[in-house]
């Protein structure tokens, strides 16, 4: 999906068969954003299993089972098995992590390398192992290697607070976070080298508006925390309450259950005047509540970059919906029931006014799950008649959006159109270029760099040479020559930016864009 997955897709493609792995370069420009873990990733699998939708998802959902089984052991180490489960059937029915492993991003191995070493720092700081010690190190190295400082910051967050809240001094000034810190070090050498190399020796060059960055400075300090103190331009206006707003969807269909489960949690700290029971575990807590609070306070915010505090989020949710008893539990049971019924309407109304299905297979499979939804509800007793049912409409939802949704969504990217075209038509590379009308997913499908068309070339590019462009940008070409001729026309929408106009299918055809797709035929 364009922008950030397209992206990050065509970055890894180049990557792959440049073979510059320590400088990255987009379309052969210097690119100074994302650290480089998930390039490096993402190409090695291309590398492995040729360059695909799935060769790119595949590391990313990888890890993100990784972060799925670091919260189980995680929670058991501080709880009962069972609320360890019911964390983790929490988290990865989340609508957060349906959609990080449909639309790939930074973030979705962002979560898991933090849950990963919250939970190895915590079995360390038990246990004492040293494998835990370097292995949680080794997970804040990859962690920042993914998205920044972040990745460091998070970890501490929850464990800093854990040992705060427990006045564990001696754990705190232990030397051994010296050797730690070492490790994390030791992990960064080669992005370290890669930026000093291709920004630091070259002060002449100009990035995102930025005169002669030095790539470790835009590491540490510029790309994460020059969004708070105004040192980078990026800021989208986002108020501090955004992403109480957006973790209605995304935390769906826990949310109902995880602001009380947070504000009584908060309370219950607050009350006891932060004295606490230095046998249970404050690490969901701190970490949940330190991190909202520093991302609430960057000028730019995205509704993903809340997703890595959502492994917390499931371990307290999963906390207060175990330990509900009584008349509260069947208020909640019922409540919750009423809720779901949304999701029901959801997937009825997108087949009946978004996209009707072509096949009777989605509709049987979403009936099937609702079905299922219904029985356990009228089975399960305890906590269990509300976490089942929940499950089970979670995974209607989304096996419609996963399995018809998106694809019927991609079909109006245009760029990935147009560049799965290219490359079955194995066009050489001087035939095939852009005309004021670009996506990344181009870059991606079609499997190479495609060049911006010139005005002053148009008349002595070869035959044979496709362009793509936009009804305006044809018009153009046609005043400048007449030896072009239009070949194929593509709707294009901007999939990640959805309005109901669009998704409604009796006003979608006034929300398309055109993208065409000339060629040079004489």
């Amino acid at each position: 999906m364009e922008v950030d997955a397209a992206q990050y897709a065509g970055i890894s493609v180049e990557m792959a068969q440049t073979d510059s792995y320590l400088e990255v370069y987009y379309r052969g420009r210097d690119y100074l954003d994302k650290p480089p873990l998930l390039f490096w990733m993402s190409a090695a699998s291309f590398k492995l299993f040729g360059v695909s939708d799935f060769s790119y998802k595949l590391p990313s959902v990888l890890v993100i089972l990784l972060g799925l089984f670091s919260v189980y052991r995680l929670t058991k180490m501080w709880y009962e098995e069972e609320k360890a489960w019911v964390a983790t059937a929490i988290l990865g029915f989340s609508q957060a992590f349906f959609l990080i492993t449909n639309d790939v991003r930074t973030d979705g191995m962002l979560t898991g390398w933090v849950i990963f070493s919250v939970w190895q720092l915590s079995a360390y700081i038990q246990q004492g192992k040293w494998h835990q010690l370097v292995l949680g190190a080794l997970g804040v190295g990859l962690a920042m290697m993914t998205k920044g400082p972040i990745g460091m910051i998070l970890p501490a967050a929850a464990v800093g607070a854990d040992l705060l809240l427990k006045r564990n001094w001696k754990v705190i000034f232990h030397p051994q976070w010296l050797i730690f810190l070492l490790i994390v070090a030791i992990s960064l050498i080669p992005m370290c080298i890669g930026l000093y190399q291709q920004f630091d020796l070259h002060p002449e060059k100009e990035v995102y508006g930025l005169q002669g960055p030095s790539g470790l400075e835009f590491f540490f300090w510029t790309q994460s925390f020059g969004r708070i103190t105004g040192d980078i331009y990026w800021d989208n206006g986002a108020p501090s309450y955004y992403f109480f707003l957006t973790m209605l969807w995304d935390f769906q269909p826990w949310i109902w259950l995880f602001f009380p489960a947070w504000g009584i949690a908060l309370w219950t700290l607050i009350r006891s005047k932060f004295k606490v029971d230095p046998k249970k575990e404050y690490l969901s807590l701190g970490g949940f509540t330190l991190g909202f609070l520093m991302l609430s306070l960057s000028n730019f915010k995205l509704p993903h970059y809340v997703f890595p505090l959502f492994p917390f989020a499931a371990i307290l949710t999963a906390h207060f919906l175990v330990e509900m008893k009584g008349i509260l539990l069947k208020r909640f049971v019922l409540g919750q029931w009423i809720f779901l019924q949304l999701f029901a309407v959801a997937v009825l109304g997108y087949f009946l006014f978004a996209f009707p299905p072509d096949q009777i297979w989605a509709p049987l499979l979403a009936a099937a799950l609702y079905g299922l939804a219904w029985w356990l509800y009228r089975k399960e007793e305890s906590f269990r008649k509300l976490l089942f049912p929940s499950l089970a409409m979670a995974a209607m939802l989304n096996v419609v959006m996963s399995l018809s949704f998106y694809p019927n969504l991609l079909d109006f990217q245009a760029s990935n159109k147009v560049g799965q075209r290219v490359h079955e038509a194995q066009k050489d590379p001087d035939q095939f270029y852009y005309y004021f009308s670009y996506g990344h997913a181009l870059e991606f499908y079609a499997q190479r760099v495609a060049p911006a068309a010139e005005d002053r070339y148009m008349e002595t590019y070869p035959v044979g040479t496709w362009i793509m462009t936009h009804p305006e940008g044809w018009h153009d070409i046609q005043f400048m020559s007449k030896d072009y001729r239009l070949m194929e026309t593509y709707p294009d929408y901007s999939v990640t930016s959805l309005k109901l106009p669009f998704i409604w299918q009796s006003t979608r055809p006034s929300q398309l864009d055109t993208v065409l797709l000339i060629e040079k035929y004489r």
